[in-house]
């Protein structure tokens, strides 16, 4: 990190070796489950980010920061980043990204509007624009270039998530090493290697990190990458797929009677029930498989993790965050 004169949030963060990130959002309206994490886990986590702010096609936002996730996160000595992001609802859309990097008016039109949308207290921004396709690339760097200018003549951080990527065909619109230069922090989101979209399979098996790990520390200093660990697991069936936090998955059992399996190949838990005729897959990562996951830190000598999301988690997952990274 550089010499910028950073506000004091920000200072604490480039301070200390290791960060623990946590993701905070709300499902539904009335979801407190990430506030409740951080006041029962606060001095475990080093810093946030809250996912504030949708990104629209004219560069204008919309959204809104969780008050109360910023003043708990105040309270208990956390640096708090606002997100900014793409998704719709439903998915990540593109358009509002082709619009923004096609348009030099349009990305002072919306780093603007980052600015004015900041609270005070805050250590710098996260942001989460997925799906850049492979003609925006060069374009997104000169974008990340201006709002770093900025964001650092305020003394704030830019961190940035970027996807899970194995070699420089996967993911094209993202130059990892462009972005290394200009990201205080990087988050790796690897996650989602089985998403709710497509086939049953390991959230994030190891092999998978692994690979995503290595190709990100070539291009992406290991001081400025976060890797990603999921808390959570999908349902998959013949209807819609579903998202089943880590703290619901001893529900699940208990409901289903079913036996948990273990994949040695993907280092991760997996379980099958059936409800009436329908039979029902989840992968998911528990405790042992996210405690694995700790040890890429130490053993990358990279920044820290991002767990997606707090309020999925357990309290056993942060004992083990203590003992591999706290301690």
């Amino acid at each position: 990190m550089n010499s910028t004169r950073w506000v004091q949030p920000a200072q604490r963060l480039v301070n200390k070796r290791t960060w623990i990130l946590g993701y905070t959002a709300e499902d539904y309206p009335g979801d407190v489950r990430a506030v409740e994490s951080l006041r029962n886990q606060g001095s475990q986590i080093d810093v946030i980010a809250d996912f504030a702010y949708r990104v629209l096609p004219d560069g204008s936002l919309q959204g809104r920061i969780s008050e109360v996730t910023l003043e708990e996160s105040q309270r208990q000595g956390i640096a708090p980043l606002i997100l900014f992001h793409n998704f719709n609802g439903r998915v990540f859309d593109t358009q509002p990204i082709r619009s923004i990097l096609s348009s030099g008016n349009l990305q002072q039109t919306f780093i603007h509007n980052v600015i004015d949308s900041l609270p005070p207290n805050v250590a710098g921004v996260h942001l989460d624009f997925e799906q850049v396709e492979a003609q925006y690339r060069v374009p997104y760097i000169t974008f990340l270039e201006s709002l770093k200018a900025t964001l650092h003549e305020r003394g704030l951080l830019l961190t940035i998530a970027v996807p899970a990527k194995r070699s420089e065909w996967e993911a094209p619109g993202y130059d990892f090493a462009g972005i290394g230069r200009l990201g205080d922090a990087v988050t790796i989101m690897t996650y989602d290697e089985h998403y709710s979209g497509g086939d049953p399979g390991p959230i994030a098996s190891l092999p998978w990190m692994t690979q995503a790990l290595d190709y990100a520390i070539t291009h992406i200093p290991r001081n400025k990458v976060l890797v990603g660990i999921p808390a959570y697991g999908y349902d998959w069936s013949n209807g819609p797929t579903t998202m089943v936090p880590m703290r619901d998955i001893p529900r699940l059992i208990e409901s289903t009677d079913a036996r948990v399996l273990w994949s040695d190949p993907a280092v991760e838990p997996y379980l099958y029930y059936w409800r009436g005729r329908e039979r029902h897959t989840v992968w998911f990562e528990n405790e042992l498989s996210s405690k694995i996951r700790f040890s890429f830190v130490k053993n990358y000598r990279i920044r820290g993790i991002a767990i997606w999301r707090l309020g999925y988690e357990t309290t056993r997952f942060w004992q083990g965050v203590n003992s591999k990274l706290k301690r």
